[in-house]
């Protein structure tokens, strides 16, 4: 037997004891790390707006009552600092819209942790039955990265310039 044949073996044979403990852990691993399906970007391209600027960023603070809508611990708790930042729930550098449905208050520190990295399946649902307790009644906590109807026109007009503008009117 060749040298990788017999080493291929002593690994095997190293394995084989913990594979009914093993399997199962990298099956759970791989499900907890999942992303939410149906909730993603239904687009390749990338929104141009990159930032929450304006009433978009004043709705995602006002409905979390200016708190970070971070969790404590994993997918419970919610985190008591104050909201400074408006982050994408799916980051815009994975094809997040800017769009206030996939918006979240957070502080600082929870911001730079989060990356722009992906939630899990598990933290958005977390997110969304958080809000179910602070976001006024009625609205709509679920957590949305598909840009609308309404999105899109906004982003196809040109801005407007007003009449003081020293480029004149468009």
């Amino acid at each position: 037997m060749d040298l990788a044949g017999v080493l291929l073996q002593g690994m095997l044979s190293g394995i084989a004891p913990h594979l009914p403990w093993l399997v199962p852990l990298v099956l759970l691993a791989i499900v907890l790390g999942f992303p939410m399906l149906g909730r993603g970007p239904n687009s390749t391209r990338r929104d141009p707006w990159r930032g929450f600027k304006f009433a978009a960023r004043e709705t995602v603070l006002e409905r979390a009552g200016r708190q970070c809508e971070a969790s404590l611990l994993l997918a419970w708790g919610r985190c008591g600092a104050p909201a400074v930042e408006v982050d994408h729930v799916v980051p815009w550098s994975r094809g997040g819209p800017t769009v206030v449905s996939n918006g979240q208050a957070l502080c600082r520190a929870h911001n730079r942790a989060k990356g722009a990295r992906v939630p899990p399946w598990w933290y958005v649902l977390g997110l969304e039955r958080r809000r179910r307790r602070y976001f006024p009644a009625g609205a709509d906590v679920r957590v949305l990265a598909v840009m609308g109807d309404a999105d899109r026109a906004a982003r196809a007009r040109p801005p407007r310039r007003r009449a003081t503008d020293p480029l004149g009117p468009r």
